[in-house]
C-alpha cells in the first residue's frame, strides 16, 4: 500500500477559535511488546491539550508488510501536559506463528496528517542455523482456551519443508496460507474438554509429523447472591453461590474478597465464603468478591450497614424439667456492648412463643421459666434472637425434654442367697391442693405374680423379694382429685456384668461442683439415671430421705451437680445407669471429693522393725480404701530421725507412692545406734498424724573384729621379724668364715674349666650345700697361693681325702708359664656331716708322681670354715 505525502503547516488554526495550536509533523514515538501470545501493546506520549488529534495505527503480518488492522485512536484533550497512551490489539492468530509489525501517525481535525513511524515487529518463531528443527512448531501448544471462542491454530515448518496437513480433534481442517512454511487453520465453537485436553496435529513435506494438546475451559462466572453476616460481632462471614465451578484441575479459580473502605489488603477465600475480622471502625462495608482464572476475571460487590447484618444465635440450650413446669437457660457470645437483644422462645406441642430482652456485654445469659406443663408430657423449644429489633437469626435446634411424673421412682438391688431384694423409692415433685397425695399405690408383676400394696403418704419406700428373673414395679399417687398416671420401672434379670465396671476417681471443686461424664451407651433408648448417697459413701447403708437420682436424656452424656449439696471431705459414689428395653443396667461409676483434706487416722505398727547394723525393714497397716477416709490415699511418708533428733545430717525421709505398699528399707544407717521413725499416711491435700516408734542398730561385729586382729597381726609380724633377724645371724656365725679372714675366690678361667674335666674335680651337684662368695678383686701375687693352717693342735683331727697332682701336668693345657718350683693341685672330698675342713700345702717334685695315688699332707694346715677358695693364675 504506497503512502501519498502530505504537506501540512506546523501551526493549525481550529474552526471558532482563536487559539493557535502547534502540531508535530515528526514520527510519534512508540513501544512495542506482547502482553500474551495473542495480545500485542503499544504504549507512547502525546500532547494531550491539543483537541480533535487522532492516531492512526495500522498492523502488518509477515515479510509483505500486508495491512491486517488497521484502526484511528482518539484521546480526550486534557487542560495541560502530556498523557501517557495505550491501546492493546488481540491477535486471532498465535503471535509466535509469524512476525507482526506495527507503526502509527498523528491525524488533526482530519486536516493535517502527520508523518508515519517507522515499523516495529514483533517476531514470531524462526529456525536458525545453530538451532535446528527437526519437526514442525504448532501453535498454540498446551494452552487454556476458551470455550465456544474461534481459534486459529498454525503449523511452522522447517526451512526445507512445506506444511501438507493439519488434523484437529481427528478431523481434517483446509489451510489457510499464512506465508511460505506456515500454514493455519480456523476452529469454531470449541467444546470444553478433560485434563486430557484435545489433539492437535501437524505433518509436513518431510513426513514429519508433530502431535501436541490444548484444553478447553471457560471464564469464571460473576459471584452470585454475595451475602455476609456476623453472628457475634467480631467474625464476618461471606457467602456467594460460585455459578458453574472449572473443569480443568490445573486451571482452577482463585477467589479474594477485599473491604474497600478498611485500608487492608486482598484476603484469600474458600470457593464459595469467606471470612475477616470485624473493623471496629467501621459501620459502612464496602465489600468486594473477586474471582480470577486464565481465561478472565469477574467482581461482585455490595455495601451494607453493620448492625443490619448481625443475627445472634442462641447456644447451649439446657433444660431443667419439673413436673408442671421447666426451666431453660441459653448464652449468646459476641462483642454486644450496649446493644439490645431480643430472643424468642417457641415450644411444642403448644406452639407458645414468649420475648425476652436483655442488654448485657461481651456475653449473655438468658433464662426463662415455663409453666402449666403438664407431668409425663414430652416438650421441644427452640430459640432465635436479634439485635435492636432487626431482622431475626436463624432457629436453633430443638432441645427436647419430657416432664417429671407425678411420682419419681428408682430402685436399688441387692443379690441374696436365695433370690433379690428389691427396694423402691419414690419421691412426689409437685404439691398444690389439687396434687395433695392422700397415699400411693404400689405394684408388682413377674410373670404370673402379682403384688400390690398401699402405703401412706410419709412412706417413700418399699422392699420386695424377687428371683432372678426381671419384674415390673408402678407407683401411683392417690390424690384428692384422682389417681396419677402410674410411674413405672423395669428391673432387669440378674446378671454379674455390672460388676465388671471399673471405678473411675474424680475430683470436684467447691465453687462448680461434680461434673459427670461417660461415654454413650448405644443400648439406652430412655435416657441415663445417676444416683449417689447424699451423706456420702462411707455412711452405709443409705436411707431413703438421702437417696438422691437424676434423669438425663439419651442425647446427654454428662451431668452437672451443684457443689452447694456436697460436704468437703466426704467421698461420693455416682453410678451410672443406662435405661434400656429390659431395664436400668450399671455401666459407670465415679468415686470422688468435692474437696480433699488430709487424713485423720493413724498408721498402725504392729511389729518391730528387723534391723541390722546399717539398715531396718519398717513395716506398717493401714485401711488405704475405706470410705471414711477425707481424701484419696496417695502413698506414704516414713521419717527417720536419730534418738534426739538434732542432726539433720541423720534424718532421713523417704515417700511410698504407692499406697498399697507398706514396707520399706531404710539403709545407710549407724551400728548401735537408737532412731525414732515416723509415718504417716498422704492425700493430695498433705500427710495426715504420724505413728512413731523406736529402735536401735545392731552392733557391727565385723568392725569389733577388725579392731583385734589388726594389731595383734601386727605384732606377730614383729615378733616374726624379730626372730627371723636373729635366726638369720645364728645361720651365718655357721656358715660363713672366721672373722678377719680373707678367703678369696678361685678364679675359674677356661683353661682351669678343662684341666678339671680332665682330672675329674668335684661338681657342683655332687655337693650337698654351697655357699659361694664372690669378691670382684684380682688377688695380687701374694696372694695367690693356698691359705697356710696357722699352728693348731687340732688341726689334724679331721683328715680331708686329698689327690694331689703336679702343675707339670698342665702345661700340655695351659699356656701360662709356671715357676721353678712345683706347685700341687689337691682335691678335698668332705663327708656332709664335716663342717670343719683342713687345707694343706705341700712341695713335691713331680718325678715321684703316681697318677692316682694320694700325696700325704704337709705337716702345715690351716683349720676354719670354707667361704671362698683362691686359685693363683
Amino acid at each position: 500500500m504506497k503512502q501519498q505525502p502530505c504537506q501540512a503547516p506546523n501551526n493549525i488554526k481550529h474552526a471558532g477559535q482563536d487559539t493557535q495550536y502547534f502540531v508535530d509533523s515528526v514520527p510519534v514515538q512508540f513501544q512495542l511488546y506482547p502482553q500474551d501470545h495473542q495480545r500485542l501493546v503499544v504504549n507512547w506520549t502525546a500532547d494531550s491539550t491539543v483537541p480533535d488529534v487522532t492516531y492512526e495505527i495500522q498492523v502488518t503480518r509477515t515479510n509483505t508488510l500486508n495491512v491486517i488492522e488497521s484502526i484511528n485512536v482518539s484521546i480526550r484533550p486534557q487542560e495541560f501536559g502530556e498523557s501517557f497512551h495505550t491501546w492493546t490489539w488481540t491477535s486471532k492468530l498465535p503471535l509466535q506463528c509469524t512476525d507482526h509489525s506495527v507503526r502509527m501517525r498523528t491525524v488533526y481535525n482530519s486536516t493535517f496528517v502527520g508523518n508515519w513511524s517507522q515499523w516495529k515487529t514483533h517476531l514470531g518463531v524462526h529456525e536458525y542455523q545453530d538451532q535446528v528443527w527437526r519437526e514442525p512448531q504448532m501453535f498454540p501448544s498446551e494452552e487454556v482456551l476458551q470455550e465456544r471462542s474461534e481459534v486459529h491454530f498454525c503449523c511452522v515448518a522447517p526451512r526445507d519443508a512445506q506444511v501438507i496437513n493439519i488434523i484437529f480433534n481427528n478431523t481434517q481442517y483446509p489451510l489457510i496460507n499464512i506465508g511460505s512454511q506456515v500454514k493455519a487453520i480456523a476452529v469454531d465453537n470449541l467444546n470444553i474438554t478433560s485434563d486430557l485436553g484435545v489433539i492437535f496435529q501437524c505433518l509436513d513435506s518431510n513426513e514429519d509429523e508433530n502431535i501436541t494438546a490444548n484444553f478447553v475451559s471457560f471464564p469464571p462466572q460473576k459471584p452470585r447472591n454475595l451475602s455476609c453476616e456476623t453472628e457475634d460481632l467480631k467474625l464476618w462471614s461471606c457467602k456467594w453461590d460460585p455459578g458453574r465451578l472449572p473443569n480443568l484441575h490445573h486451571a482452577p479459580y482463585n477467589y479474594t474478597l477485599l473491604v474497600k473502605n478498611s485500608g487492608r489488603d486482598l484476603i484469600w477465600c474458600e470457593t464459595s465464603s469467606c471470612s475477616f475480622l470485624v473493623f471496629s471502625h467501621l459501620h459502612e462495608y464496602n465489600v468486594t468478591v473477586m474471582v480470577t482464572s486464565i481465561l478472565g476475571q469477574k467482581l461482585e460487590s455490595i455495601r451494607f450497614n453493620a448492625l443490619d447484618r448481625v443475627f445472634p444465635v442462641a447456644k447451649s440450650l439446657s433444660m431443667r424439667p419439673g413436673v408442671t413446669e421447666a426451666s431453660l437457660s441459653w448464652t449468646i457470645e459476641g462483642n454486644f456492648t450496649k446493644i439490645l437483644v431480643i430472643c424468642q422462645v417457641q415450644m411444642n406441642p403448644e406452639g407458645t412463643v414468649m420475648d425476652i430482652e436483655q442488654i448485657v456485654g461481651l456475653v449473655l445469659h438468658f433464662a426463662c421459666q415455663l409453666k402449666n406443663l403438664k407431668p409425663s408430657t414430652q416438650y421441644s423449644v427452640k430459640v432465635r434472637c436479634a439485635v435492636s429489633g432487626k431482622r431475626w437469626g436463624k432457629w436453633s435446634d430443638p432441645q427436647f425434654f419430657t416432664t417429671y411424673p407425678l411420682v419419681d421412682i428408682w430402685r436399688s438391688i441387692q443379690a441374696l442367697p436365695s433370690g433379690r431384694s428389691v427396694i423402691v423409692t419414690w419421691r412426689t415433685y409437685a404439691s398444690g391442693t389439687q396434687l395433695d397425695v392422700k397415699s400411693y399405690e404400689v405394684q408388682l408383676q413377674q410373670e404370673n405374680k402379682l403384688e400390690k400394696l398401699c402405703t401412706n403418704t410419709w412412706l417413700h419406700q418399699t422392699e420386695f423379694l424377687i428371683d432372678e428373673r426381671g419384674c415390673n414395679i408402678s407407683v401411683r399417687a392417690i390424690t384428692r382429685a384422682g389417681t396419677s398416671a402410674p410411674s413405672h420401672i423395669l428391673i432387669p434379670p440378674a446378671e454379674r456384668s455390672e460388676n465388671n465396671v471399673i471405678v473411675k476417681r474424680i475430683v470436684g471443686s467447691t465453687g462448680t461442683g461434680f461434673m459427670l461424664l461417660w461415654i454413650e451407651d448405644a443400648s439406652a433408648m430412655c435416657g441415663y439415671t445417676i444416683e449417689w448417697c447424699q451423706n456420702g459413701t462411707g455412711v452405709l447403708p443409705c436411707n431413703p430421705s438421702n437417696l438422691r437420682w437424676e434423669t438425663v436424656h439419651q442425647s446427654n452424656t454428662s451431668l452437672s451437680l451443684r457443689a452447694g449439696a456436697f460436704i468437703s471431705g466426704r467421698r461420693y459414689t455416682f453410678n451410672v445407669f443406662g435405661c434400656r428395653v429390659d431395664g436400668h443396667h450399671l455401666i459407670d461409676t465415679h468415686v470422688g471429693y468435692l474437696q480433699e483434706q488430709k487424713p485423720t487416722q493413724f498408721t498402725k505398727i504392729q511389729d518391730s522393725p528387723v534391723v541390722t547394723s546399717s539398715s531396718a525393714i519398717i513395716t506398717w497397716t493401714f485401711p488405704e480404701d475405706h470410705p471414711l477416709h477425707p481424701g484419696f490415699i496417695t502413698g506414704y511418708l516414713v521419717t527417720v530421725q536419730d534418738g534426739q533428733g538434732s542432726n539433720q545430717n541423720h534424718t532421713y525421709t523417704i515417700s511410698v507412692d504407692n499406697p498399697h505398699r507398706k514396707t520399706i528399707t531404710v539403709n545407710s544407717l549407724m551400728e548401735n545406734k537408737e532412731y525414732t521413725y515416723y509415718i504417716q499416711a498422704c492425700t493430695s491435700v498433705g500427710p495426715g498424724p504420724p505413728t512413731h516408734r523406736r529402735f536401735r542398730t545392731s552392733p557391727d561385729y565385723s568392725l569389733f573384729w577388725v579392731k583385734i586382729v589388726i594389731p595383734m597381726a601386727f605384732l606377730f609380724g614383729c615378733c616374726t621379724l624379730l626372730y627371723w633377724t636373729r635366726l638369720r645371724n645364728t645361720v651365718v656365725e655357721i656358715f660363713t668364715h672366721p672373722t678377719k679372714v680373707n678367703v678369696k675366690i678361685v678364679e675359674l678361667d677356661s683353661c682351669l674349666y678343662e684341666m678339671s674335666k680332665r682330672i675329674g674335680a668335684l661338681r657342683v651337684e655332687d655337693c650337698m650345700c654351697c655357699d659361694l662368695e664372690i669378691i670382684d678383686v684380682r688377688p695380687g701375687m701374694a696372694e695367690r697361693k693356698f691359705m697356710i693352717c696357722p699352728n693348731d693342735a687340732g688341726c689334724s683331727s679331721v683328715h680331708p681325702t686329698e689327690h694331689c697332682y703336679s702343675t707339670e701336668l698342665l702345661d700340655d693345657v695351659c699356656d701360662d708359664p709356671v715357676s721353678d718350683s712345683s706347685m700341687n693341685v689337691c682335691n678335698f672330698t668332705y663327708s656332709p656331716t664335716i663342717t670343719e675342713v683342713s687345707f694343706c700345702r705341700s712341695s713335691f717334685s713331680s718325678d715321684g708322681l703316681i697318677e692316682g695315688q694320694p700325696v700325704p699332707p704337709h705337716s702345715t694346715c690351716i683349720k676354719g670354715y670354707v667361704t671362698s677358695a683362691v686359685v693363683p693364675t
